[in-house]
C-alpha cells in the first residue's frame, strides 16, 4: 500500500455519538437545496444517512428514532449535505395515508436519493410506480429488472455536484421472489465504473439493501466492498442490529471502502465527512452517529440499554 493510502487509513476518526453542536444557520430543508452553494468554498463533502425506516414517522419505542426525532436532529447540524436512504423507508403493511404521510416529510427534510428495499417491493411494482412521483428525491437500482413503469421511473444511478465535487450514487437490492435480479456485485461494479470514468465522479456511493452479512455465497456489504474497485462508500440497509462506527473493507485493488450502517426504524442516522487535498485526493474522513431523541448527557449505551447492541471496530482490514 502507498503512503497516500496509509495516510488516509491513518487519518480516519469516529466521534462521539454526543458531539458538541454549533447553532444552527437554517434548517436541514433549506440547507439541503443549497447544497451547491454552500460547498462551493470547502474541501469536504458531507453525507447524512438512514436506512430500514419501515415507515416510522413516531418514535420507535416512545423515545428514540422516527422521522420526526430525525428531522430535529438534522436541524440541529450545522453542515449542509447530501441526505440518502438504504432501503425499507415505506412499510409495506402501511395505510396508503402513512406512505404518502412518510413520503411528504422525506421531501420536507431533503432526501436526495433512497435505495429501494423489499418493503418498498412487497407492496407491487405498480403501487410503488404510483408513488414515485410523489418523491422529490431519487429512487436507485442497477441490478432489478423492473417492470413497466416503475422500470422507467427508477434510476441506475444519479450524480449530484456539490461545490467542485461530483458525487455518483447507484444502489442495489437482494435477491427477491417476484423481481428480476441481476448479480448485484457484478452490476455494481459495472455501475461505479460508469460513475468514475465516465461521468468522473470523485465520489462514488452505492446504497445497499443486500445486509451487512449474509451466509455462504450470498451477497453481502463486506464482499460487495471486497470484491469492489471503485465504490468509495457503502451505505448499508437491511440490518436488523445496532452499529456504532464506520467499518473500512479493503477493496480488490487495496484501497479502503467505508461500509456505513444506519440502525433500523431510524435508531440512528450516520454522518460522514470527506475532506479533500491536493486538488480531490481524499485526505480525511470523520464518521458520527447521531441519535434522534437522545436525551442530552445520555451516553451511547444508556440510550439502548434496552436494546440489543453490536458494536464493530471503527476499523477493520
Amino acid at each position: 500500500m502507498n503512503k497516500e493510502r496509509r495516510l488516509f487509513i491513518n487519518q480516519f476518526s469516529v466521534l462521539s455519538a454526543l458531539g458538541t453542536l454549533s447553532k444552527p444557520t437554517m434548517t436541514f430543508a433549506r440547507v439541503s437545496k443549497k447544497i451547491n452553494s454552500l460547498h462551493s468554498s470547502r474541501n469536504q463533502v458531507t453525507i447524512y444517512h438512514t436506512c430500514d425506516l419501515h415507515g416510522n414517522l413516531t418514535p420507535f419505542d416512545g423515545k428514540l428514532g422516527g422521522l420526526t426525532n430525525i428531522q430535529k436532529v438534522l436541524n440541529n447540524q450545522d453542515t449542509s449535505g447530501l441526505l440518502l436512504d438504504g432501503g425499507d423507508f415505506l412499510g409495506h403493511s402501511q395505510s396508503s395515508g402513512t406512505r404518502l404521510k412518510v413520503i411528504d416529510t422525506m421531501n420536507k427534510m431533503g432526501y436526495h436519493a433512497a435505495a429501494i428495499g423489499n418493503e418498498e417491493l412487497e407492496m407491487g411494482q405498480d403501487q410503488l410506480a404510483s408513488l414515485v412521483p410523489l418523491m422529490n428525491f431519487s429512487l436507485v437500482n442497477c441490478n432489478y429488472g423492473l417492470e413497466g413503469k416503475l422500470g422507467k421511473l427508477v434510476k441506475p444511478y444519479i450524480t449530484i455536484s456539490t461545490g467542485k465535487f461530483k458525487v455518483g450514487i447507484t444502489g442495489v437490492g437482494h435477491q427477491l421472489k417476484g423481481v428480476a435480479y441481476a448479480d448485484a456485485i457484478e452490476c455494481a461494479n459495472n455501475t461505479a465504473k460508469i460513475l468514475k470514468e465516465k461521468e468522473k465522479c470523485d465520489l462514488v456511493i452505492c446504497l445497499s439493501h443486500l445486509g451487512y452479512n449474509q451466509p455462504g455465497d450470498q451477497p453481502d456489504d463486506q464482499k460487495l466492498a471486497q470484491h469492489s474497485s471503485q465504490i468509495d462508500m457503502i451505505i448499508s440497509g437491511h440490518n436488523r442490529f445496532l452499529v456504532r462506527g464506520t467499518i473500512i473493507k479493503m477493496n480488490k485493488l487495496k484501497h479502503e471502502v467505508l461500509i456505513s450502517p444506519a440502525a433500523y426504524n431510524g435508531l440512528m442516522v450516520g454522518k460522514t465527512i470527506f475532506s479533500f487535498e491536493n486538488g480531490k485526493q481524499k485526505s480525511n474522513i470523520k464518521s458520527k452517529s447521531l441519535i434522534p431523541g437522545q436525551t442530552s448527557g445520555q451516553t451511547f449505551m444508556q440510550s439502548y440499554a434496552s436494546l440489543v447492541v453490536s458494536e464493530q471496530p471503527a476499523m477493520s482490514v
